[in-house]
C-alpha cells in the first residue's frame, strides 16, 4: 500500500485538465465543431458515450488547446480531454456533477508502450506511475463515468478495459481506496 500511497502523491500534483483557447479562429472552429456534433444527441447518455468516438484517445501535450485535437483527418486527446468535453456537455445542461481522478492498475506491458507513445509525441508522461495510471473521470450523482470507456461504474475496486480501479477521488477529496487492495491478506499493491 505505501508504493501506491505515493504514486497517489504523485498524482496530486497533476491537475485536472482543462482545455484552453488562443481566442482565435483556429480555436473556435474545432470548439465549435466538437460542441456541434455533440449536442446533436437529445440523450445525454448517448452524447457522453459519443465523446470518444469523435476524439480518438492518445498523446496530448498540456495545456492544451482546442486547435491541438486536430490531427489529419481526426481529432485526438487524452482522458483529460475527454472529462473536459463530458464534464462541459454535463454543464450545459445543468446536470450536476464533480471532476475526479482514478489511480488503474493496468496490464504490465501498458505503461511502457503508452510512455514510448506519449514520449514520441513529446508529451509528458507524469500520469504513468510505477504500478499504476492517473485516470481522469466524472462523478454523475452516486456513480461514476468514464469519459474515455464510454461508461459507468460503482467506484473503486471495479474493472476497467484498461485496468482495476484501485483507488478513486472527487477533485479536491480524499482517496476512496479498494477494499480488496487494503486487506493485508492480498499483499495489496
Amino acid at each position: 500500500m505505501t508504493g501506491l500511497v505515493a504514486e497517489l502523491k504523485q498524482f496530486d500534483g497533476i491537475g485536472l485538465s482543462r482545455m484552453a483557447s488562443h481566442g482565435k479562429a483556429c480555436c473556435h472552429a474545432v470548439r465549435h465543431g466538437v460542441f456541434a456534433r455533440l449536442t446533436q444527441y437529445t440523450d445525454m447518455g448517448a452524447a457522453l458515450a459519443a465523446v470518444p468516438a469523435l476524439i480518438r484517445w492518445g498523446p496530448m501535450r498540456w495545456p492544451a488547446h482546442w486547435c491541438e485535437l486536430a490531427h489529419q483527418d481526426e481529432l485526438r486527446g487524452d482522458c483529460g480531454v475527454h472529462a473536459d468535453v463530458a464534464a462541459s456537455l454535463l454543464t450545459r445542461e445543468a446536470i450536476a456533477h464533480s471532476r475526479g481522478r482514478a489511480a488503474v492498475l493496468t496490464a504490465p506491458l501498458a505503461p511502457a508502450h503508452w510512455r514510448a507513445s506519449w514520449n514520441e509525441a513529446q508529451a509528458s508522461d507524469a500520469w504513468i506511475g510505477r504500478t499504476v495510471v492517473h485516470h481522469e473521470v466524472l462523478r454523475v450523482g452516486n456513480r461514476w463515468w468514464d469519459p474515455s470507456e464510454a461508461r459507468w461504474f460503482a467506484g473503486a475496486g471495479v474493472h476497467l478495459a484498461s485496468g482495476r480501479v484501485l483507488a478513486l477521488r472527487e477533485e479536491d477529496g480524499p482517496w476512496q481506496f479498494d477494499p480488496a487492495a487494503q486487506a493485508p491478506s492480498h499483499g495489496g499493491p
